[in-house]
């Protein structure tokens, strides 16, 4: 999992719209003018952006980013110094006249709204009439994402699986209060829409990946990922990588790799191990990646004499007995259990 930039933000508030400025500690600033309006949303857009990263919204029927997503989650693809206007048509729902509508904005990396370069914050606007864009209007990219950038600050981050989409992708998790009498909860108690599908660094604040609920009779499986900007770039991780990646201190073995593919505007390649099922008990999955000589994703310098010369992760998981007492005589007995 790449590294996340801290963000600041302030908010200004002005009739007929709302307009909001932000900046993601860098060279990157977005201020936000937008008009809900009964079936559209106006949304004006201005600032600087570094390479690399772009400005993602998404628009919705209620106040805070709540009530029903009136899109999906948008991406505005700028550079530099920008000015962009954009009329997005509703799906979904209306904002009827006297309600609030709004949006949520953020900057995330090129291609991955996962990635976020800012905090996510919320753009009202009282519906009372529609207005004109400000700025030339250009066309943002539908990424198809339900849930703006890492959906919640409960949730986390989505995380693509190697068989398309997201490992569960529609968890929504409830966080704790800090004070909690008795045993905490398991970040995921409840059986994830993926079972058994396991991404190697869940345990680095990444509830959205929590493994959840697993049976003895699931079929196991261990991945991680990369991604850059460019297919050469991805070549170049594949040939200078050095993964390290352990099951209950046992290497993994027939790790595949798959084709790279382009997943919105970035690259992928993914790494998977097919463990099948495992007997009860406590696992914990050990990753570790260095590299040969210095590569370039796109975004940031990897390897020898840089910022990061590794990448290290722990993802921990149980496996119950299955509530249909099935006899399991086919457990992979090369991870010994905790």
């Amino acid at each position: 999992m790449k590294r996340l930039l801290p963000a600041i933000m302030m908010v200004m508030l002005l009739a007929v719209g709302v307009a909001v400025s932000a900046q993601d500690g860098s060279a990157s600033s977005v201020t936000i003018f937008y008009v809900a309006c009964e079936n559209q949303g106006v949304v004006n857009l201005s600032g600087t952006m570094e390479t690399g990263l772009d400005v993602y919204y998404q628009a919705f029927s209620g106040p805070g980013g709540t009530g029903t997503p009136l899109s999906n989650v948008r991406q505005v693809q700028v550079d530099g110094a920008y000015a962009f206007s954009e009329t997005i048509p509703y799906t979904g729902g209306t904002i009827p006249a006297g309600g609030t509508g709004s949006v949520r904005v953020f900057i995330a990396r090129e291609g991955n709204s996962a990635s976020t370069a800012s905090d996510i914050f919320t753009v009202d606007d009282f519906q009372d009439g529609c207005n004109n864009a400000q700025n030339a209007l250009g066309t943002s990219v539908d990424t198809g994402a339900t849930g703006a950038g890492a959906v919640s600050s409960s949730s986390g981050p989505k995380i693509r699986s190697p068989f398309g989409g997201f490992i569960n992708p529609d968890l929504t998790l409830t966080p704790e209060p800090p004070v909690v009498l008795g045993a905490r909860q398991s970040v995921n108690p409840q059986r994830s829409q993926t079972a058994g599908v396991i991404f190697a660094e869940c345990d680095q604040n990444l509830p959205q990946a929590a493994p959840g609920v697993l049976y003895d009779t699931d079929n196991i499986t261990i991945f991680w990922s990369w991604y850059a900007r460019t297919i050469q770039q991805v070549e170049d991780h594949i040939a200078q990588a050095q993964y390290s990646v352990q099951l209950n201190r046992a290497p993994l073995v027939g790790v595949t790799v798959s084709p790279i593919e382009k997943r919105t505007t970035n690259y992928w390649v993914f790494y998977t191990a097919q463990i099948g099922r495992l007997r009860p008990g406590q696992y914990g999955v050990e990753f570790r990646l260095t590299w040969n000589q210095a590569i370039f994703d796109g975004y940031g310098n990897f390897g020898p004499d840089t910022d990061t010369p590794e990448m290290t992760a722990t993802c921990s998981f149980t496996i119950e007995p299955n509530p249909d007492n099935i006899n399991v005589t086919d457990a992979n007995q090369m991870y010994s259990v905790r």
